[in-house]
Parts: structure tokens; sequence; C-alpha cells
């Protein structure tokens, strides 16, 4: 299966998925952050499917038999990138690691660092904007050491909306370089600038459902609506797409938070778009105390 980081909300997710459950012990997954039909017809990749399927059609030649279980592309930047191998998906070694949200201080970007907060706060946005504060809510860790993410992610989030009873809530991340500048990635088949990864929630669907979540996907029932009063804080946990980037000593990551895409891409090129809004007046993020809002990453280990 050749799955992408570059699909999100639209194959990227169901490809992965269908990996992770096919029972058969025959099966190996390349997972790129190319453009899709430029990958597929790179003439590497059509090679690898031509030992593929020679050796399961044909019954002549090695087959992929050798081939690791698993081969994920770390970015770097646009079209850059190292392979990393595994021996299933997602990987049995890979260490998740917590980041807790805290609001700004003196900036209007706030922090992403592995403790928690013990004072209570909070961060205004408008729901039905986008683009920069106060529009969105931004947060943001530098890293000391180089660091691959590859794999599941969730945000976790709390809410509440004075005005609305009902909340859409997008999650974004992207990475900075050492300087601030956003390193964009192919996205869809056609841009290139895209985001790391992205997400997104309607509040009144928050129900999980406990069979198929696991710690790293949680999945949603979908089988009613939640009510929502205004003003009321509400957690959701939020399925943060597969994704892999690797960042040197000094490059950052940053999560964005909004009431809309985060990236708006025109019709019909991005078939991902969330129109139909149920968002009115501001949405407040809570951190802290009792309002643990975090983002789980997947650190993947070794150097690369």
């Amino acid at each position: 299966m050749v799955a992408s980081w570059s699909d999100h909300g639209l194959h990227s997710r169901g490809t992965l998925e269908g990996f992770r459950r096919i029972s058969s012990e025959h099966k190996w997954l390349d997972v790129h952050g190319r453009k899709k039909w430029a990958y597929y017809y790179d003439p590497e990749s059509v090679e690898r499917q031509r030992v593929f399927f020679d050796y399961f059609l044909h019954d002549r030649g090695p087959g992929p038999v050798a081939w690791p279980a698993v081969r994920m592309e770390a970015r770097e930047s646009y079209n850059r990138g190292r392979h990393r191998t595994a021996s299933r998906w997602p990987p049995a070694e890979t260490e998740y690691r917590t980041l807790h949200l805290h609001p700004p201080g003196a900036g209007a970007r706030g922090m992403l660092a592995p403790g928690p907060g013990t004072t209570e706060g909070q961060i205004s946005y408008d729901s039905l904007g986008s683009g920069l504060a106060p529009r969105r809510a931004e947060f943001s860790i530098t890293f000391d050491d180089p660091v691959e993410l590859i794999g599941h992610m969730v945000a976790t989030l709390y809410l509440s909306s004075p005005e609305a009873e009902d909340l859409d809530v997008f999650v974004a991340l992207f990475k900075l370089d050492a300087a601030g500048a956003h390193v964009g990635f192919p996205y869809y088949a056609q841009f290139e600038d895209g985001p790391m990864a992205v997400g997104w929630q309607r509040a009144s669907h928050r129900e999980p459902d406990p069979q198929r979540s696991t710690p790293f996907l949680p999945v949603l029932a979908h089988q009613r609506a939640l009510p929502v009063s205004p003003g009321e804080v509400v957690r959701l946990d939020i399925e943060v797409l597969p994704s892999g980037t690797r960042f040197e000593a000094g490059e950052r990551l940053l999560l964005v938070v909004q009431g809309s895409d985060v990236n708006r891409y025109p019709k019909p090129a991005v078939y991902a778009r969330h129109e139909d809004t149920v968002n009115n007046g501001p949405h407040i993020l809570h951190t802290g105390g009792r309002f643990a809002s975090r983002l789980v990453v997947p650190v993947f280990p070794g150097k690369g």
C-alpha cells in the first residue's frame, strides 16, 4: 500500500487504516510526503510495483519478502526527507510525549511544554475568523535536539463558547525553521505550502467509541448529538491525522487552533472543506489546572 502524509481529508487516513486492519501477514506499507501522482510514477516507485506484481502475479523474481514491512518518510522540507523503517504500523517503538498548552505571556503566541500549568488560563479567538490572532490561538515549542515526529497525534482541548450552543474546532500543525519561517510541504497533489497535519471536530459529536478508540487514535461514535450549553467547558479529543516530519535543533513545532479550516484552498481543489459552521462569537480555550489542554506527539527513536 502506498500512502502519503499529503492527502489529509481525502486518502491519507483511509489508506493507513486499511493497512492497519489487513489481516494478511504479507503486507507492505510505503508512506511518503510528496505529491501523490509524481511519487507514484517516479521510476523507483514503478520499479517497486513491478517487483511486487512479478512476485505475486507471475511467481518470478525475489519479490518484496526482504523489504521492511513499513517504510515512512520523515520530511525535512518540500520534497526533501529521509526514509525510516518499522515492522508494523503504527511503529511499536513510538514514544508518545505530552506537550501541554500554556497561554501567551507578553507575546501573542503561547507555549507547548512537557509540564502542565498549575494556574488556569484562557485564550480567546474569533470563531468565525481565520488567519492571525485574534482569529486563532497559537502555541509553539523549540526543540533542543533533533527529533522525528512520525505517526498519530491527539489534541485534547478544553473549550467553551459564550454565544453558541455548539463549536466547530480546527487544529493544524506547522514546522517553523530556526528563523521562525514556515516550512511548507506538498498538500493534495497541487499545493506546496501545506501544514504538517490537520484535524477537526464538532463539539456535539465528541462522544467517543470506546471499542474502536486507542490511546493514539480517538474514534468518534457519531450516534447522537450531545448538547453544549453556552459557556459550558467541554473536552474535545481531536484526532490529528498522521504525519512524518523531522526537526533539527532550533526548529519549532507550531500548533494552531481556530474555528475554520486553517489552510483555505480554492474549490474544487480540496475536498476537506467545512463551510456549514455552527460557530458564533468567540471561542475560549482553557489551559492549566483543571483544564489540561495538551497535544500528544509521536517521537520515533534514533537519528534517522
